[in-house]
């Protein structure tokens, strides 16, 4: 057998276990575009921060109510997010705002 042809189906295994869902997906899902992590959370209500200074940075509706944060991805902010679907208890994770900022934004 040549190597182009062990190679193929190799390839060919792998195709058909991801396709049966044996195995992990050949091509990793890409965090970095925000309309993947809204398939799933488009229709979530964004809750306010748990800390009343901390300012608010999603509408309910999803869109920023701090226009400065619209070209960011949101993984940008939720860092903790590594990869779909995501490990149990990670939503609870709070965003830590000195990744960018100097100290924790207030609602000065």
């Amino acid at each position: 057998m040549t190597t182009a042809r062990k190679l193929l189906t190799a390839l060919s295994v792998a195709t058909l276990i991801s396709l049966l869902g044996m195995g992990s997906p050949l091509l990793a899902e890409d965090l970095s575009d925000n309309e993947t992590c809204l398939e799933c959370h488009a229709d979530e209500p964004r809750a306010a921060p748990d800390n009343p200074d901390m300012p608010r940075i999603h509408n309910e509706d999803g869109s920023f109510t701090v226009e400065d944060h619209e070209m960011w991805s949101c993984i940008d902010c939720h860092d903790m997010i590594t990869e779909i679907p995501h490990p149990e208890g990670v939503d609870g994770q709070a965003v830590n705002c000195e990744n960018c900022h100097e100290g924790t934004p207030t609602m000065e």
